[in-house]
């Protein structure tokens, strides 16, 4: 009987061991904290169908930059230091992006958007605000989102991401074939590192990478969370390197939530959200982001992030880029003059590296 009752403990202490160590919970990942930034300005009338925003710099005074809008109305530039809408170009657009030909003061800016099944491109101003249609030649878009530095644009979507040379001439703009630069299954956005010609782009499956164009080679640098929308921030390492730098803005829609991560390894930076003030709503979903790396004077001397909020009020909210770096603990380095980028020192940085699902 001693025996049988001995083989009974024995047997509920094994049974009891197992329960716990088969636990199949693995433990919780650490949540990320989320830091709230104040949005200065606001832009645009409550209501207004932003879908897409882009920085312009003005090549000699800061304060004359403009905050530009592709609406369901057409495209809209706003100045950055008043907030007063001074120019206008009639049509419904989308998927908008400012590109310069020609470096320092005599730089020309354009704003590229899609209108329906066509590329419209307008010439910025540099004396007057103003938005000049240009008559645009050359095949239909090959993709929902595209990216552009100089003269190449990059389209980004149908499995790969191709590069076409755009051309202005004298009162248009030529558009070449679309050539193949890499397979790019599920890529959804991209952008151009104005000092390397690299393009980073963002897939569905929140792969973030670099791609060298002239070699079609990739660097994975982070998997995120499926993206709304995404930025890029150009700027300087901190002293003593002074090296290229930058940051990778990816927005979670839903939340309002924008996640930053760093442009060289993919290293995450942390998260921010707008919050409210006396006089500006918090957002608390959006539609899109843009990161200007401009010198816009003022508060905005070191750039800003623009957020187009999906709720009321001004529907574009301007942060000034100090604003996200105070928040996050970041220390800064130089903005880049997307007139005048700096030349990058580093070489041969750009490695194959194909991501592996566990």
């Amino acid at each position: 009987m001693r025996m049988i009752s001995a083989i009974l403990v024995l047997l509920a202490l094994s049974a009891c061991d197992r329960t716990r160590t088969a636990d199949p919970s693995p433990p919780a990942a650490p949540a990320v904290e989320v830091r709230e930034v104040a949005a200065a300005d606001g832009y645009g009338q409550n209501g207004d169908d932003v879908n897409s925003v882009a920085f312009w710099s003005h090549p000699s005074v800061n304060f004359q930059s403009l905050l530009i809008a592709a609406t369901g109305d057409g495209v809209k530039a706003f100045n950055i230091e008043s907030g007063e809408e001074v120019a206008s170009a009639p049509g419904p657009v989308t998927n908008l992006a400012v590109f310069y030909l020609g470096e320092g003061e005599i730089a020309q800016g354009y704003a590229i958007a899609r209108a329906g099944d066509a590329y419209a491109v307008y010439a910025v101003a540099n004396d007057a605000p103003a938005l000049a249609p240009l008559i645009v030649t050359g095949a239909a878009p090959g993709a929902d989102a595209f990216c552009i530095s100089g003269g190449v644009l990059y389209e980004a979507g149908r499995d790969q991401l191709a590069a076409r040379e755009i051309a202005v001439l004298t009162g248009g703009v030529v558009l070449s074939d679309a050539r193949k630069v890499a397979a790019a299954p599920g890529v959804t956005s991209c952008h151009v590192d104005d000092r390397t010609g690299e393009v980073i782009t963002i897939g569905k499956d929140g792969a973030i990478k670099r791609v060298d164009p002239s070699t079609g080679e990739s660097f994975g640098l982070a998997f995120v969370d499926a993206a709304t929308a995404s930025a890029l921030f150009l700027m300087t390492t901190p002293e003593p390197d002074n090296a290229a730098g930058g940051v990778i803005a990816v927005l979670t829609g839903a939340s309002g939530v924008i996640s930053l991560y760093d442009q060289t390894d993919g290293h995450a930076l942390g998260a921010v959200r707008v919050k409210s003030t006396f006089d500006l709503d918090a957002v608390a979903t959006a539609k899109t982001i843009a990161a200007g790396y401009g010198n816009y004077g003022g508060i905005y001397r070191d750039g800003a992030l623009a957020v187009v909020t999906a709720g009321k009020g001004a529907p574009i909210r301007l942060v000034p880029w100090t604003g996200i770096l105070d928040a996050l603990k970041l220390t800064p380095g130089e903005n880049v003059d997307p007139r005048t980028p700096q030349p990058v020192t580093e070489t041969e940085r750009v490695i194959d590296i194909e991501f592996a699902q566990p």
